[in-house]
C-alpha cells in the first residue's frame, strides 16, 4: 500500500514534491510507518522503480540478448525490444504503470543512478546489449552515434510516459495501451532512429 500511494504521488507530483509525510498522509497511516519500512526518502523511491524496474529491465535485456542470435535486423527489432517491456508493464497496469514510468523517465532525465542500479544495470549491460544489436542493422552503427539512440528511447519512452494526457488524444486506457499508438509510436522512433 505504501509503495502504491507512493508511485501514484511520484508520478503525479513528481519525486522532488512529494515528502515521506505526505506519502503517509495518503495512505492513511502515521509518518513512523513509512519511515519504519523506508528509513529515508531515496529508500522509498529506490523501492518504487525496483517493483517494476527489475521486471522490466530484465525483459529489455533478454529481448536484446535475443537479438544476437538473429540476423537480418531492422531499426524495429531495437525499438521493439526496448518498447514492448514497458508496453507490457504499462498494459497489465495503466494507471500505476503509466505513474511509474514517469517517474523512471524523470529520475534517468535527471541522470539518478537509481535507474543504472534498479532498470539499466549497473554494468551498463543493456547499453552494451543495445551497441551490439545496433551493429548487426546494415547501415546504421556506427551512424546510430552516441547521442541519437539515447535520444530516440528517451523521447519513446517519454511519449509512452505521457500516454494519459490529451495531446496524444489519451491512448491509454483501463484495459492498457492503444495497439495503434505503440505501433506508430514504434514506427516514428524506427525512422527516427535509422534516419
Amino acid at each position: 500500500m505504501l509503495l502504491d500511494t507512493a508511485e501514484e504521488l511520484f508520478g503525479t507530483a513528481g519525486v522532488d514534491n512529494v515528502s515521506m509525510r505526505s506519502v503517509a498522509r495518503e495512505a492513511g497511516v502515521a509518518p513512523a510507518a513509512v519511515t519504519h519500512h523506508f528509513p529515508s526518502k531515496r529508500a522509498l523511491v529506490e523501492a518504487v522503480v525496483h517493483r517494476r524496474g527489475g521486471r522490466v529491465g530484465d525483459a529489455v535485456r533478454g529481448r536484446l540478448a535475443a537479438l544476437a542470435e538473429r540476423e537480418n535486423l531492422v531499426t524495429r527489432d531495437l525499438v521493439e525490444s526496448v518498447l514492448l517491456p514497458f508496453v507490457e508493464e504499462i498494459n497489465t497496469d495503466p494507471t500505476d504503470g503509466i505513474s511509474w514510468l514517469k517517474i523512471v523517465i524523470t529520475l534517468a532525465l535527471n541522470g539518478d543512478d537509481i535507474i543504472a542500479t534498479e532498470i539499466v544495470g549497473d554494468d551498463g549491460d543493456i547499453a552494451e546489449l543495445f551497441i551490439n544489436a545496433a551493429s548487426k542493422v546494415p547501415g546504421l552503427y556506427p551512424g546510430v552515434g552516441e547521442l541519437r539512440a539515447p535520444i530516440a528511447m528517451f523521447s519513446m519512452l517519454t511519449a509512452l510516459a505521457t500516454a494519459d494526457l490529451g495531446g496524444y488524444g489519451r491512448p491509454v486506457g483501463p484495459k492498457g495501451l492503444d495497439p495503434e499508438f505503440v505501433e506508430q509510436l514504434t514506427v516514428f522512433t524506427a525512422s527516427g532512429l535509422g534516419a
